[in-house]
C-alpha cells in the first residue's frame, strides 16, 4: 500500500484532550507538528479533518482555525462548522468532508488514511468512506471501541502514525 493522502483529526489527535480547545490554548502533542511536516516533506497531501461545533455556536472563527491548521503544516483543512444536531452531510462519521476534498484534490480513497483519536467519529468515518483508519491512543483513548466494527491500525500518537505511514512508503506495499 502506498499512501498518498492523510486526513488528520485536530482535537485529541494533533493535540488537546479529544474535545474542543480554543486556538489560543491549543497545544500540539510532542512530535505532532514535526509528524505533519515529515509527511508533507515525503510528498503526501496532509489534510486536517475536524468537526467544530463551536463555529456554529459563534465561539470559534472558522478562518482563524483554518489558518492555525495550515500553520501546523497541513496542506488544507476540511472543517464541519455545524452543530451536532444540524443533520449536515459533513459531520464525521459522515463522509461529506471527504467528498469536499475530492472536489479540490485528486486522490483515491484506497490510497488515503484517516488518523484520529475517536472510534465513533474518525474510525467510523474511515469505514464509511472505505479508507484505512489509524486510531491514536491520545485524546479519547479507547472510548467507543466496542461500538465500531472494523479493523484499524493502532498507534500511540500522531508521531507514531506518521512513522507507520512513512514505513509503508518505503516498503512499497
Amino acid at each position: 500500500m502506498v499512501i498518498k493522502t492523510v486526513f488528520i483529526d485536530r482535537d485529541g489527535t494533533i493535540g488537546g484532550d479529544g474535545h474542543f480547545t480554543a486556538i489560543q490554548q491549543f497545544e500540539p502533542y510532542p512530535g505532532s507538528v514535526a509528524a505533519i511536516r515529515s509527511l508533507r516533506t515525503a510528498g503526501l497531501q496532509v489534510f486536517a479533518l475536524t468537526n467544530q461545533t463551536k463555529i456554529a455556536a459563534g465561539q470559534l472563527d472558522e478562518a482563524a482555525l483554518r489558518i492555525s491548521l495550515l500553520e501546523m503544516g497541513c496542506s488544507d483543512a476540511f472543517i464541519c462548522p455545524h452543530a451536532e444536531n444540524a443533520g449536515c452531510p459533513c459531520r464525521k462519521p459522515k463522509t461529506g468532508l471527504i467528498a469536499q476534498a475530492h472536489l479540490r484534490y485528486r486522490f483515491t480513497n484506497r490510497d488515503a488514511v484517516i488518523v484520529g483519536d475517536s472510534y465513533l467519529a474518525d474510525m467510523q468515518c474511515a469505514i464509511n468512506a472505505g479508507i484505512l483508519g489509524i486510531h491514536v491512543a491520545t485524546g479519547r483513548g479507547d472510548a467507543g471501541y466496542q461500538e465500531v466494527a472494523g479493523s484499524f491500525v493502532e498507534c500511540a500518537s500522531l508521531a507514531d502514525a506518521a512513522t507507520w505511514i512513512l514505513a509503508q512508503q518505503g516498503n512499497g506495499k
